[in-house]
C-alpha cells in the first residue's frame, strides 16, 4: 500500500518539472449579440452566417426592375464567445517555445434554436512559435488585425478588409515578415487547391503613435474538373498578385483606421465575396478586386466612444454575367460604453448594398446590440 503514493509521485514528477519551466495562461471573452435586420429582397436562411454577422454575399438580391419582399428578422446568440489557452516554455539552452490554441462557436455544424442552442466549438488558432519562426494556423500575414475599426458586428468592415485564418510557415525578422500559406482558389461553383503555397511578404513600421503595414501576395490560381461524358477535362492555372496598405493614424485621443487592397485577392477580401478567377475561352483568368475601408473613432470621454466606418468592394471579371458579386458597400455608426475596462455595451446601426454582375441587387439595414466581457 505504501508503494502507491511513491508511484504517483514518480509519475507526476516529469509534469511538475515541465510545469516549473512553463507558464500557462488563458483568455477570451463572453459576448451576446442581438440584431434586428431588414432585407429588401427576401429572407436569409436561418442557418446562414449572414444572420449572425455581416457577410455581404449573403444579402438577398433581385433582378433590376424587380421588387422583392422586404423581410425583417430578429436574432440573438452568443456564438462569438471564445476561449484560448497559451503556454510559454523556457528550456535550459535558452530556447523559448510558445503555443497557442483558440476556439469559438461560429460557423460550426450542429445546434439549432429549437431547444438548446448547443453549437459545436471550432478551431480559430493553433500554432507554435520558436525563435523567428511560426508554424500552424493563425491570421494570414497578408492581414493587419490592428487596422480593424471597433464595431459591434463580429467584423463590421467585411467588404473592404483582408480576413483570413489559415495554416502557414512564417519567418519574422524585425519589421519584416515572410510566409508560405495555404493555397485555395475559388471559381464559380468550385474551390481548388493549387500546387504551390501562397507567398506573402510584409513590412510593419511606426511613426510616433501612427502604425502602418504594407503587404504583398503572390498566388497560383488553379481549377480542375475531371472529364465527364462529353465534357472535357479542365486543368488550368494562372498567377495572381495583390498588395495591401493599412494602418492606424492617431488624431489626438481619437484614431483613424484604414486599408486599401488591390489585385488577385478574391477569397482574401469580403469574406470570399468575389470569385478568385473565371474561365474565358478555355483559360483561367484572375479577377481584379479592389477593396477598402476607413473608420474614425471618437472618444466622448474615458468610458464612451463612437466609430463611423465605410467599406467597399468592387470585382472586375473577364467574362460577363457570372452571377457572382460585382460590388458591395456598407456604412455603420455605433456607440460603445465601457463602465469598466473589460466590459462593453454597444449599439450599432448599419446599411449595406450587395450587387451581382448581372445587375441583381439587394439592401440590408441592421440594428445591432452587443454586450461583451473579456477575461
Amino acid at each position: 500500500m505504501r508503494k502507491t503514493p511513491l508511484i504517483l509521485m514518480a509519475a507526476a514528477l516529469p509534469m511538475a518539472v515541465n510545469a516549473a519551466n512553463t507558464e500557462f495562461s488563458y483568455g477570451g471573452y463572453v459576448k451576446l449579440d442581438a440584431t434586428i435586420s431588414q432585407y429588401s429582397e427576401g429572407e436569409i436562411g436561418a442557418a446562414s452566417a449572414g444572420r449572425d454577422f455581416y457577410v455581404p454575399s449573403t444579402i438577398p438580391t433581385s433582378p433590376k426592375g424587380t421588387d422583392g419582399d422586404s423581410v425583417t428578422n430578429f436574432d440573438i446568440h452568443a456564438k462569438t464567445s471564445r476561449f484560448n489557452f497559451k503556454t510559454v516554455t523556457d528550456f535550459e539552452n535558452g530556447q523559448k517555445i510558445t503555443s497557442f490554441i483558440e476556439l469559438d462557436f461560429m460557423l460550426a455544424p450542429g445546434g439549432n434554436e429549437v431547444v438548446s442552442n448547443s453549437y459545436n466549438p471550432r478551431l480559430r488558432h493553433a500554432f507554435i512559435k520558436t525563435g523567428n519562426w511560426l508554424f500552424g494556423q493563425t491570421w494570414s500575414t497578408f492581414m493587419n488585425v490592428g487596422a480593424l475599426p471597433e464595431t459591434a458586428d463580429f467584423l463590421g468592415v467585411s467588404d473592404g478588409t483582408v480576413f483570413s485564418r489559415q495554416a502557414m510557415i512564417r519567418y519574422t525578422n524585425g519589421n519584416f515578415q515572410f510566409a508560405l500559406e495555404n493555397s485555395e482558389t475559388t471559381t464559380p461553383g468550385a474551390n481548388d487547391d493549387g500546387t504551390l503555397p501562397d507567398v506573402v511578404a510584409r513590412y510593419n513600421f511606426k511613426a510616433g503613435k501612427n502604425a502602418f503595414t504594407v503587404a504583398a501576395i503572390g498566388r497560383q490560381l488553379s481549377t480542375y474538373t475531371a472529364a465527364n461524358g462529353n465534357t472535357p477535362k479542365v486543368d488550368e492555372s494562372t498567377l495572381g498578385f495583390g498588395i495591401s496598405l493599412s494602418g492606424k493614424i492617431a488624431v489626438g485621443a481619437d484614431d483613424i483606421k484604414f486599408a486599401v487592397n488591390k489585385g488577385a485577392i478574391g477569397r482574401y477580401v469580403g469574406l470570399s465575396e468575389a470569385a478568385d478567377a473565371v474561365m474565358k475561352d478555355g483559360d483561367l483568368e484572375a479577377t481584379d478586386v479592389t477593396a477598402a475601408f476607413i473608420g474614425y473613432r471618437h472618444f466622448w470621454n474615458s468610458q464612451l466612444r463612437s466609430t463611423v466606418a465605410y467599406s467597399m468592394l468592387k470585382a472586375d471579371y473577364d467574362v460577363d454575367n457570372t452571377g457572382d458579386t460585382e460590388s458591395s458597400n456598407s456604412v455603420r455608426v455605433n456607440l460603445m460604453y465601457s463602465p469598466v475596462k473589460k466590459l462593453t455595451y454597444g449599439v450599432e446601426l448599419s446599411q449595406a448594398t450587395h450587387k451581382l454582375d448581372n445587375d441583381a441587387e439587394g439592401d440590408l439595414t441592421r440594428v445591432h446590440f452587443t454586450t461583451k466581457y473579456a477575461f
